[in-house]
Order: C-alpha cells, then sequence, then structure tokens
C-alpha cells in the first residue's frame, strides 16, 4: 500500500515491522501525497493537466455551506482519480473560528487494503491546503 519510492526505500531496513508499524506508514504515506495532491495547481503537471483544484477565489473566500460542501465533493473526486490506493472517502465540513482558516473538514479515507485513515483538513488564507493525521 506505499508508494513505489517509499517501498524501495524500506528495502534496506529491519523486517521486524510490526502491523501497527505498517498502518502508520501508510497513513503516513496517504497524508503525504493526498496533501501533493491537493496542492497542485491544475494545469501543473504535464503528463496530468487535470489532476489539482479549480482555482478557488480568495478575495472573496467561501462563505456559504453550499460552497464549501461543492469544494469537499471537488475534493473526493480528485483524491479518488489520482489514488488508486482509496477505496472511498468520506468528508464532512468541521466549523473553524480562525480567520486564518478559509475552510476546515474532516475526511475518512478507506483504502482498496481496507485501512481506514482519518484526517483533519484545512484550506488556509494563503491557498494551501494542509491535512492532519488523527
Amino acid at each position: 500500500m506505499l508508494r513505489l519510492s517509499e517501498r524501495l526505500n524500506l528495502l534496506g531496513a529491519d523486517d521486524a515491522h510490526t502491523k501497527h508499524e505498517e498502518s502508520l506508514n501508510i497513513a503516513a504515506s496517504l497524508r503525504n501525497y493526498l496533501q501533493k495532491v491537493l496542492n497542485t495547481k491544475q494545469g501543473g503537471v504535464v503528463y496530468a493537466p487535470d489532476m489539482g483544484l479549480s482555482p478557488i477565489n480568495m478575495s472573496q473566500g467561501i462563505n456559504s455551506d453550499d460552497e464549501k460542501l461543492h469544494v469537499l465533493m471537488q475534493i473526493e473526486a480528485l483524491l479518488l482519480k489520482f489514488d488508486a490506493r482509496i477505496e472511498s472517502i468520506s468528508t464532512q465540513l468541521k466549523r473553524n473560528h480562525s480567520v486564518t482558516i478559509i475552510l476546515s473538514f474532516q475526511m475518512l479515507v478507506t483504502t482498496q487494503s481496507k485501512y481506514v485513515v482519518s484526517l483533519l483538513g484545512t484550506l488556509q488564507s494563503d491557498g494551501t491546503f494542509e491535512l492532519e493525521l488523527q
């Protein structure tokens, strides 16, 4: 379930990895890759010009719940398309009181191998996404 480069990096490591360590590696791998995909600008990847979210106008913000839900639906579709390890994604809006956070959401990612990874996501006022393992 790890990306190829991550598996290659572990070749020389001790084979005494426990199931817990493996699940932590998978969770960290998913988090890192998903954050990279979310922070990719649409049209910025030559081999996949549709990778990335459509631009979000930060000067107007995302004010209504409908706009926020629309962004979450775009996030789900994007991540399902560009990470084959994912079987399903469930997102939920979270309330936040920070002026630097435009959007806050909880994401449950179920992998093809039935690992469930919980992430807290935020869209910062500078237009970048941050994902944190829960």
